[in-house]
């Protein structure tokens, strides 16, 4: 008696099927496959208290393994999706891994690529001078610009992120800094490093102030720039950091490795905060199947919106 029988879920899971109105060919054909789900989780450890999206992805690599008809491996992704259907109308399982999951064929797109290392992250942080430039400006400009990429490189925040802040949302006593909501991105407080409390103390009480005033700004803008275009000051930087590392890209490629790398150290829902991702789908599109290879191209396994 295999393991599914052992559970009852085989009669069981067909008359779920039956219930849903599969015809007779995909209730053999999708029992069969639970059945085979059933041996690979067995197999591998697994257990369904705590098999989660990072589990369903693997699987769904050992039947990319395995097969190379991209229609085969779907159809055995749609069988175990209606099986966790059934086991969380059992209260077996909480949720369905399997929900959204779905190889695309040639239209696949390379999501995340050439991911940086958090070493590697850091390193773009330290390496960035600010006493090169002997002219006043541009030392304001390099000690600015340090500050912006701490915020990438620790927080992961996006262009349109630090549009957003003001002085009143760095706190330093606190540690933190505030992101608030915006049309992409949600409210989130995130820890400060304690390096970025002292160089944003620093700025916010000199460094700011004079950027303001040269550039004839007013308010709380914590990074003020003329008509708004911190897009371009963004792209300065990034173009200053390639020449650190030949591998950078751009600042999506940059949140793109944070978040990797945080998916590394935190469970899915806490990086989805800390991202400000409003759908937790958006974070699990960041996953990896090995985590500790971060430079691998990734797949990923959602259907096209």
């Amino acid at each position: 008696m295999n393991k599914l029988n052992a559970r009852g879920g085989s009669p069981h899971f067909k008359e779920y099927l039956e219930k849903e109105r599969f015809t007779k060919s995909s209730i053999k054909t999708y029992t069969f496959q639970a059945e085979k789900f059933m041996e690979w989780m067995e197999n591998n450890g697994h257990e369904f208290i705590n098999f989660d999206y990072k589990k369903a992805v693997n699987y769904v690599a050992y039947l990319q393994k395995r097969h190379t008809n991209i229609r085969t491996i779907n159809g055995k992704i749609a069988a175990t999706r209606q099986y966790f259907n059934f086991l969380v109308e059992k209260c077996e399982c909480a949720e369905n891994p399997f929900t959204e999951l779905l190889v695309k064929g040639d239209k696949t797109k390379k999501m995340l690529q050439n991911i940086l290392s958090s070493d590697e992250l850091e390193d773009l942080y330290y390496s960035y001078p600010t006493d090169m430039d002997i002219r006043r400006s541009g030392q304001l400009a390099d000690k600015r610009n340090k500050v912006m990429i701490g915020l990438m490189v620790y927080q992961g925040l996006s262009t349109t992120d630090m549009k957003r802040l003001q002085n009143e949302h760095v706190q330093p006593q606190k540690g933190k800094v505030y992101i608030p909501s915006g049309k992409i991105g949600g409210r989130r407080e995130l820890p400060l490093m304690p390096w970025q409390v002292m160089e944003l103390l620093e700025y916010i009480s000199e460094i700011q102030p004079e950027l303001a005033r040269r550039k004839g700004t007013q308010g709380e803008e914590l990074f003020p720039v003329t008509n708004g275009r911190l897009t371009d000051t963004v792209a300065n930087i990034i173009k200053k950091l390639r020449k650190v590392n030949h591998k950078v890209k751009n600042i999506h490629q940059i949140r793109a490795s944070v978040i990797v790398n945080w998916l590394s150290k935190y469970n899915l829902r806490k990086v989805q905060i800390m991202a400000g991702h409003r759908r937790i789908s958006t974070t699990e599109k960041y996953m990896q199947q090995d985590l500790q290879q971060l430079q691998q191209v990734i797949n990923t396994y959602h259907p096209l919106k």
